[in-house]
This record gives C-alpha cells, sequence and structure tokens, in this order.
C-alpha cells in the first residue's frame, strides 16, 4: 500500500506530528506538497531534526518515513525516497542522552508504569524507573505528543533500567526494517555526527 494511500487531499496541507526517530523528540508541522516522493513541512522546530523521522499525517494511523534533504526559513524538504535504507547497518547508532517521560504497558499483561527514557537511538532507547522487573518483554511506549504507541521489546534489565527495542509503526509502503538495540549499559560508543544538511533559503518544487 502507497504511504500516502489515506491521504484523502494531496493538494492541501495537512497536519503532521513529526518524530525524530534519533532521539524520539516529537513536534507538530503542517504538511503540504506531499507527493508519493515526499514533502514539506513547516514548523519553527524543524531545525533541531537530525535526519531520520517519522510522520504522523492526519488521516493516517500510522508513521510515514522519511529523511530529511534540506532545510531552512522554519520549513524543511521531507524524502521518502532515501530512507528505505536499513538503520546502522554499517556501524554502530549514535545514542543521544535524553530526557521524556512515558508511559509504558506490557502487551500480554494489564501492568501499565510511568518511566524515563534516559538515551535514545534510531531503533532503541533505555528506560529508566521503578519496578521495571514487573514488566513484560513484549511492551507499547507512549510518549508525549505521540498519540500512538510504539511495540518494543525488552532485550536486557539491570536494577532500575531496561534496553529496549523499538519497532516503530510506519506505513506499509515504507522500510521498518530494524537492527538490534545496543548491547547494554556498558556499551556506549557513538559514531561521529552527520554533516550538515543542505541549507536552502528559497523553495522551489
Amino acid at each position: 500500500m502507497s504511504n500516502l494511500a489515506m491521504v484523502p487531499d494531496r493538494s492541501t496541507s495537512v497536519t503532521a506530528f513529526v518524530v525524530d526517530l534519533a532521539d524520539m523528540s516529537c513536534f507538530e508541522a503542517i504538511a503540504h506538497d506531499l507527493t508519493e516522493k515526499g514533502c514539506w513541512i513547516t514548523s519553527d522546530k524543524v531545525d533541531l531534526l537530525k535526519e531520520d523521522v517519522g510522520l504522523r499525517l492526519q488521516g493516517v494511523d500510522r508513521l510515514v518515513r522519511g529523511t530529511v534533504v534540506a532545510y531552512g526559513d522554519n520549513q524543511a524538504q521531507i524524502s521518502f525516497e532515501n530512507s528505505a535504507q536499513p538503520i546502522g547497518e554499517h556501524r554502530r547508532e549514535t545514542r543521544r542522552p535524553v530526557w521524556i517521560t512515558a508511559i509504558v504497558c506490557g502487551r500480554t499483561n494489564p501492568v501499565t508504569m510511568k518511566c524515563r527514557i534516559v538515551d535514545a537511538s534510531k531503533s532503541g532507547c533505555r528506560l529508566e524507573g521503578d519496578r521495571l522487573n514487573r514488566l513484560p518483554a513484549e511492551i507499547d511506549v507512549s510518549i508525549p505528543g505521540l498519540d500512538l504507541p510504539i511495540a518494543a521489546d525488552i532485550v536486557w534489565r539491570k536494577d532500575n533500567q531496561a534496553g529496549v527495542r523499538l519497532h516503530w509503526p510506519f506505513s506499509s509502503g515504507s522500510s521498518s526494517k530494524q537492527q538490534p538495540v545496543a548491547d547494554g549499559p556498558e556499551s556506549e560508543k557513538t559514531k561521529p555526527a552527520p554533516g550538515p544538511k543542505k541549507r536552502i533559503s528559497a523553495f522551489g518544487s
């Protein structure tokens, strides 16, 4: 199914929640000029984006995966074509320190609790909180601003922390292949930061 098959009118602007896959930050934007190849988004927070994003477009109940290819003047160009390459295929993903309050619930039992996400990468994160040992291996993670739970698996636990592999709810038309979450709490190597994205001041089609 096409990424945009459920968008009723691609010629109009639609509300979109943008999730930065590198650090799980989320903000609202306006998406416009939607095509099968990509779109533009407008927000005063676009300069904070790293590279890989997920878009929750108005009227679509899944994320569309994209890559930021240009930005400037509170706008960013998102490509849906460059986002099909596997995440972290050749080198370890960068793990970024974050502080995000999340609601976590078990998919196989009714346990629900509030905890903190203390670092994140494109395919995983680390949870911190009391009684994480009560959670089953299969969980749903809800983060502020995104009304779409993220399915996840706990792959390690130590004291009051747990390592989690995320299964982002991408639409069937975009790649959702994930690499394993970092090994454990002692594994903290990072890769160099990516180079700057192309900045433009005048936007064309």
